[in-house]
Protein backbone atom coordinates (compact mmCIF):
# COMPACT_ATOMS: atom_id res chain seq x y z
CA UNK A 1 0.00 0.00 0.00
CA UNK A 2 1.19 3.11 -0.81
CA UNK A 3 2.24 5.92 2.04
CA UNK A 4 2.73 9.83 2.35
CA UNK A 5 5.99 10.81 3.64
CA UNK A 6 4.35 10.64 7.19
CA UNK A 7 3.57 7.16 6.64
CA UNK A 8 -0.36 7.60 6.19
CA UNK A 9 -1.75 5.49 3.66
CA UNK A 10 -3.10 7.63 0.21
CA UNK A 11 -5.64 6.70 -2.15
CA UNK A 12 -7.12 3.16 -3.26
CA UNK A 13 -4.13 0.43 -4.93
CA UNK A 14 -5.27 -1.92 -7.51
CA UNK A 15 -4.64 -5.54 -6.32
CA UNK A 16 -5.85 -6.55 -9.78
CA UNK A 17 -8.42 -5.77 -12.66
CA UNK A 18 -11.28 -4.41 -11.11
CA UNK A 19 -10.46 -4.93 -7.01
CA UNK A 20 -8.34 -2.53 -5.24
CA UNK A 21 -7.38 -2.23 -1.47
CA UNK A 22 -8.70 0.99 0.50
CA UNK A 23 -6.80 2.95 2.90
CA UNK A 24 -8.52 1.00 5.53
CA UNK A 25 -7.64 -2.09 4.84
CA UNK A 26 -10.92 -3.27 3.20
CA UNK A 27 -11.23 -3.90 -0.83
CA UNK A 28 -13.36 -1.90 -3.47
CA UNK A 29 -14.32 -3.73 -6.80
CA UNK A 30 -15.21 -1.45 -9.99
CA UNK A 31 -17.39 -2.11 -12.60
CA UNK A 32 -19.38 -0.07 -15.36
CA UNK A 33 -22.90 1.23 -14.93
CA UNK A 34 -24.42 3.60 -17.56
CA UNK A 35 -21.13 3.96 -19.73
CA UNK A 36 -19.04 4.70 -16.19
CA UNK A 37 -16.32 3.25 -13.62
CA UNK A 38 -18.37 2.88 -10.44
CA UNK A 39 -16.40 2.03 -7.16
CA UNK A 40 -18.09 -0.28 -4.39
CA UNK A 41 -16.65 -1.20 -1.15
CA UNK A 42 -16.97 -4.65 0.12
CA UNK A 43 -16.81 -7.10 2.93
CA UNK A 44 -14.15 -9.96 3.18
CA UNK A 45 -10.87 -11.15 1.35
CA UNK A 46 -9.80 -11.05 -1.87
CA UNK A 47 -11.90 -14.06 -3.19
CA UNK A 48 -15.32 -12.05 -1.34
CA UNK A 49 -14.07 -9.26 -3.34
CA UNK A 50 -13.96 -11.36 -6.72
CA UNK A 51 -17.28 -12.48 -5.88
CA UNK A 52 -18.80 -9.09 -5.62
CA UNK A 53 -17.21 -7.64 -8.59
CA UNK A 54 -18.89 -10.17 -10.51
CA UNK A 55 -22.81 -9.77 -8.75
CA UNK A 56 -22.19 -5.88 -9.15
CA UNK A 57 -21.33 -6.85 -13.14
CA UNK A 58 -24.20 -8.87 -14.02
CA UNK A 59 -26.71 -6.21 -11.62
CA UNK A 60 -25.67 -3.00 -13.61
CA UNK A 61 -26.02 -5.03 -16.76
CA UNK A 62 -29.68 -6.33 -15.82
CA UNK A 63 -30.36 -2.95 -15.00
CA UNK A 64 -30.92 -3.61 -11.26
CA UNK A 65 -28.18 -1.00 -9.52
CA UNK A 66 -28.70 2.70 -8.97
CA UNK A 67 -26.37 4.90 -10.62
CA UNK A 68 -25.56 7.00 -7.27
CA UNK A 69 -26.62 4.78 -4.65
CA UNK A 70 -25.35 7.54 -1.75
CA UNK A 71 -27.90 9.91 -3.05
CA UNK A 72 -30.59 10.71 0.16
CA UNK A 73 -34.15 11.65 -0.61
CA UNK A 74 -33.24 15.56 0.34
CA UNK A 75 -30.92 15.91 -2.02
CA UNK A 76 -32.87 14.34 -5.08
CA UNK A 77 -35.62 16.27 -3.53
CA UNK A 78 -33.94 19.37 -4.02
CA UNK A 79 -32.99 18.84 -7.29
CA UNK A 80 -36.69 17.69 -8.46
CA UNK A 81 -37.67 21.33 -6.77
CA UNK A 82 -35.18 23.17 -8.37
CA UNK A 83 -36.12 21.85 -11.87
CA UNK A 84 -40.27 22.51 -10.54
CA UNK A 85 -39.49 26.08 -9.99
CA UNK A 86 -37.88 26.81 -13.28
CA UNK A 87 -40.70 24.88 -14.74
CA UNK A 88 -43.14 27.33 -12.59
CA UNK A 89 -40.87 30.20 -13.78
CA UNK A 90 -41.68 29.59 -17.87
CA UNK A 91 -45.12 28.97 -16.53
CA UNK A 92 -45.65 25.33 -17.53
CA UNK A 93 -46.26 24.66 -14.21
CA UNK A 94 -48.77 26.74 -11.59
CA UNK A 95 -46.99 28.49 -8.44
CA UNK A 96 -49.92 26.98 -6.76
CA UNK A 97 -48.56 23.07 -7.18
CA UNK A 98 -45.55 24.32 -6.16
CA UNK A 99 -46.57 25.67 -2.87
CA UNK A 100 -48.42 22.65 -2.61
CA UNK A 101 -45.24 20.75 -3.07
CA UNK A 102 -43.44 22.48 -0.62
CA UNK A 103 -45.88 22.47 2.01
CA UNK A 104 -45.84 18.34 1.58
CA UNK A 105 -42.20 18.51 1.71
CA UNK A 106 -41.09 20.70 4.49
CA UNK A 107 -44.02 19.50 7.01
CA UNK A 108 -43.97 15.64 5.95
CA UNK A 109 -41.56 14.03 3.77
CA UNK A 110 -38.04 15.42 4.26
CA UNK A 111 -38.93 14.96 8.59
CA UNK A 112 -39.43 11.40 7.88
CA UNK A 113 -37.60 10.27 4.74
CA UNK A 114 -34.89 13.21 4.52
CA UNK A 115 -31.74 11.67 5.66
CA UNK A 116 -32.44 8.24 4.00
CA UNK A 117 -30.60 7.10 0.95
CA UNK A 118 -33.16 7.41 -1.52
CA UNK A 119 -32.12 3.94 -3.39
CA UNK A 120 -32.83 2.23 0.04
CA UNK A 121 -36.50 3.81 0.43
CA UNK A 122 -38.54 0.17 0.18
CA UNK A 123 -42.62 -0.10 0.34
CA UNK A 124 -42.74 -0.70 3.78
CA UNK A 125 -41.08 2.52 4.85
CA UNK A 126 -43.66 4.04 2.89
CA UNK A 127 -46.54 2.11 4.42
CA UNK A 128 -45.19 3.12 7.67
CA UNK A 129 -45.46 6.61 6.35
CA UNK A 130 -49.03 6.60 5.78
CA UNK A 131 -49.74 4.76 8.76
CA UNK A 132 -47.69 7.62 11.16
CA UNK A 133 -49.61 10.54 9.32
CA UNK A 134 -53.07 8.91 10.00
CA UNK A 135 -52.18 8.35 13.50
CA UNK A 136 -51.20 11.85 13.83
CA UNK A 137 -54.60 12.97 12.38
CA UNK A 138 -53.59 13.82 9.16
CA UNK A 139 -56.79 13.72 6.78
CA UNK A 140 -56.87 11.28 3.59
CA UNK A 141 -56.96 14.53 1.39
CA UNK A 142 -53.44 15.25 2.90
CA UNK A 143 -52.25 12.15 3.01
CA UNK A 144 -53.15 11.58 -0.27
CA UNK A 145 -51.32 14.80 -1.27
CA UNK A 146 -48.10 14.06 0.54
CA UNK A 147 -48.20 10.79 -1.26
CA UNK A 148 -48.53 12.53 -4.57
CA UNK A 149 -45.44 14.81 -3.79
CA UNK A 150 -43.72 11.57 -2.76
CA UNK A 151 -44.64 10.33 -6.09
CA UNK A 152 -43.38 12.95 -8.24
CA UNK A 153 -40.28 13.15 -6.70
CA UNK A 154 -39.66 9.09 -6.89
CA UNK A 155 -40.75 8.93 -10.79
CA UNK A 156 -37.88 12.05 -11.10
CA UNK A 157 -35.23 9.86 -9.72
CA UNK A 158 -36.63 6.38 -11.38
CA UNK A 159 -35.57 8.44 -15.21
CA UNK A 160 -32.44 9.40 -14.03
CA UNK A 161 -31.27 6.26 -12.65
CA UNK A 162 -31.11 6.89 -8.93
CA UNK A 163 -33.29 4.15 -8.11
CA UNK A 164 -34.16 1.29 -9.84
CA UNK A 165 -37.71 0.93 -9.05
CA UNK A 166 -40.44 3.46 -7.70
CA UNK A 167 -41.54 1.52 -4.40
CA UNK A 168 -44.51 3.67 -4.43
CA UNK A 169 -46.37 1.55 -6.82
CA UNK A 170 -46.11 -1.93 -4.60
CA UNK A 171 -48.25 -0.41 -2.04
CA UNK A 172 -51.07 -2.93 -2.09
CA UNK A 173 -55.19 -2.63 -1.99
CA UNK A 174 -56.38 -0.32 0.95
CA UNK A 175 -53.13 1.02 1.80
CA UNK A 176 -52.92 4.24 0.22
CA UNK A 177 -55.57 6.43 1.18
CA UNK A 178 -58.52 7.53 -0.88
CA UNK A 179 -59.93 10.49 0.11
CA UNK A 180 -64.13 10.72 0.10
CA UNK A 181 -65.55 13.56 -1.66
CA UNK A 182 -66.49 16.20 -0.18
CA UNK A 183 -69.99 16.91 1.12
CA UNK A 184 -71.20 19.98 -0.10
CA UNK A 185 -74.39 21.92 1.20
CA UNK A 186 -75.81 25.39 1.07
CA UNK A 187 -76.43 26.92 4.24
CA UNK A 188 -80.20 28.51 4.78
CA UNK A 189 -80.64 31.78 5.43
CA UNK A 190 -81.31 31.53 9.38
CA UNK A 191 -77.72 29.78 9.01
CA UNK A 192 -75.85 32.27 7.66
CA UNK A 193 -77.74 35.14 10.04
CA UNK A 194 -76.65 32.67 13.06
CA UNK A 195 -72.95 32.58 11.78
CA UNK A 196 -72.58 36.30 11.44
CA UNK A 197 -74.66 36.99 14.48
CA UNK A 198 -71.56 34.33 16.21
CA UNK A 199 -68.70 35.67 14.73
CA UNK A 200 -65.96 38.69 15.07
CA UNK A 201 -67.36 41.60 13.19
CA UNK A 202 -63.43 41.63 12.07
CA UNK A 203 -64.26 38.36 10.21
CA UNK A 204 -67.27 39.59 9.54
CA UNK A 205 -66.89 41.03 6.12
CA UNK A 206 -65.19 38.47 4.67
CA UNK A 207 -67.36 35.95 5.69
CA UNK A 208 -69.90 37.68 3.72
CA UNK A 209 -67.84 37.89 0.81
CA UNK A 210 -67.49 34.21 1.08
CA UNK A 211 -70.53 33.23 1.15
CA UNK A 212 -72.21 35.32 -1.54
CA UNK A 213 -69.52 35.03 -4.05
CA UNK A 214 -67.85 31.39 -3.42
CA UNK A 215 -64.46 32.81 -3.12
CA UNK A 216 -61.84 30.60 -1.59
CA UNK A 217 -60.45 31.76 1.38
CA UNK A 218 -57.32 32.39 -0.35
CA UNK A 219 -58.42 34.09 -3.01
CA UNK A 220 -60.40 36.58 -0.79
CA UNK A 221 -57.09 36.96 1.29
CA UNK A 222 -55.44 37.93 -1.69
CA UNK A 223 -58.08 41.16 -3.02
CA UNK A 224 -56.82 44.42 -3.66
CA UNK A 225 -58.92 47.20 -3.46
CA UNK A 226 -58.05 47.44 -7.73
CA UNK A 227 -59.56 43.75 -8.25
CA UNK A 228 -63.29 45.51 -6.72
CA UNK A 229 -64.89 47.41 -9.30
CA UNK A 230 -67.44 49.18 -7.42
CA UNK A 231 -69.25 50.55 -10.39
CA UNK A 232 -69.97 47.70 -12.52
CA UNK A 233 -70.33 45.39 -9.41
CA UNK A 234 -67.41 42.95 -10.25
CA UNK A 235 -64.91 41.73 -8.55
CA UNK A 236 -61.92 40.48 -10.39
CA UNK A 237 -60.46 37.42 -8.93
CA UNK A 238 -56.95 37.30 -9.91
CA UNK A 239 -54.41 35.52 -7.24
CA UNK A 240 -54.64 33.75 -4.46
CA UNK A 241 -52.15 33.90 -1.09
CA UNK A 242 -49.40 31.88 -0.54
CA UNK A 243 -48.67 29.45 2.36
CA UNK A 244 -46.46 30.90 4.37
CA UNK A 245 -43.52 28.94 5.27
CA UNK A 246 -39.80 28.59 7.07
CA UNK A 247 -39.83 32.45 7.79
CA UNK A 248 -41.00 33.26 4.02
CA UNK A 249 -44.08 35.60 3.85
CA UNK A 250 -46.95 34.42 2.09
CA UNK A 251 -47.53 36.29 -1.44
CA UNK A 252 -49.81 36.63 -4.16
CA UNK A 253 -49.41 33.95 -6.42
CA UNK A 254 -50.95 32.88 -9.85
CA UNK A 255 -54.40 30.40 -9.17
CA UNK A 256 -53.59 27.27 -10.01
CA UNK A 257 -55.82 26.76 -13.09
CA UNK A 258 -56.90 28.88 -15.48
CA UNK A 259 -60.62 28.76 -14.46
CA UNK A 260 -60.07 29.86 -11.39
CA UNK A 261 -59.39 33.49 -13.36
CA UNK A 262 -63.03 34.55 -13.46
CA UNK A 263 -65.06 37.97 -12.65
CA UNK A 264 -68.08 37.52 -10.12
CA UNK A 265 -70.74 39.80 -10.53
CA UNK A 266 -72.53 39.83 -7.44
CA UNK A 267 -72.29 43.35 -6.26
CA UNK A 268 -75.14 45.86 -6.55
CA UNK A 269 -74.52 48.61 -9.21
CA UNK A 270 -75.12 52.11 -6.57
CA UNK A 271 -78.68 53.68 -8.25
CA UNK A 272 -79.32 57.19 -9.76
CA UNK A 273 -81.84 59.12 -8.94
CA UNK A 274 -83.77 60.85 -12.39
Amino acid sequence: MRKSDDGRPVGRVRVERGVYRQPNGKYAVCFMLDGRPRFRTVDGDLDAARSARARLAIAAQAGLLPACPRLTFATVAARWLERFEAMVAIGERRPRTLESHRYHLDRHLLPALGRRRIATINVDEIAALIRSLAGEGRAPRTIAGALATLGSILRYALRRGYITDNPLRRLETGERPRPAPRARRALGQDEIARLLAACAPRYRLLIVTALYTGMRISELLALTWADVDFGAGVIHVRAQLSRARHGVPARRVQPKTAAAIRDIRTLTRPTTSS
